[in-house]
């Protein structure tokens, strides 16, 4: 895992989810929970973490398909995947 740190601007910011759309049905998110336990930056702005997901070897996932029933496999190559857009 990769940590990156990234200036957020509001509470509402640091609560967004994204997606990495190389690896489905996953949702990545920063570590804090709260913007006091983010640093706070001179220009007001406060700074927010967040770790990516590295795949060393080819990993099999399964989830269901909640649309069409039955379930979903797939198998994610070695890479780092959750990146924030």
């Amino acid at each position: 895992m990769a940590k990156y740190i990234v200036n957020i601007s509001s509470t509402e910011e640091l609560k967004e989810n994204w997606v990495d759309s190389s690896c489905p049905n996953f949702g990545f998110c920063f570590e804090q929970e709260s913007i006091d336990d983010c640093v706070l930056n001179e220009d007001g702005t406060w700074q927010a973490s967040y770790e990516s997901m590295e795949i060393t070897k080819p990993r099999v996932f399964s989830y269901l398909d909640m649309v069409n029933g039955g379930s979903i496999t797939y198998t994610l190559e070695p890479g780092e995947y959750g990146i924030k857009p």
